[in-house]
């Protein structure tokens, strides 16, 4: 089982959940991630929890990543940031 991603609310309520595909492109991505980027620190085999400020930097980072990486796992969770800012909620990473 890869990473799975909880869209939360102010309130920390689930809105939403997606999970990474079977190839796991979004948690490669991470793992692949510049030492000083955001998205190197969600956890493979932990948990990680992004708020809306923080979100805004992985949109930025997700946003910067070439054609050819943006798979559609990694696009959806680009979508979810978006929609968890959008609620100054969090995307909770629960890893495997």
């Amino acid at each position: 089982m890869g990473i799975g991603v909880s869209l939360r609310d102010l309130r920390h309520d689930e809105f939403g959940f997606l999970t990474d595909d079977a190839d796991d492109s979004f948690r490669k991505m991470c793992q692949e991630a510049p030492a000083d980027a955001l998205r190197r620190g969600v956890l493979q085999h932990g948990h990680t929890m992004f708020n809306s400020l923080q979100l805004r930097r992985l949109v930025d980072e997700l946003e910067g990543l070439r054609s050819e990486e943006m798979t559609p796992a990694i696009s959806a969770i680009l979508e979810a940031a978006k929609q968890a800012i959008r609620k100054s909620g969090y995307l909770y990473f629960i890893g495997d």
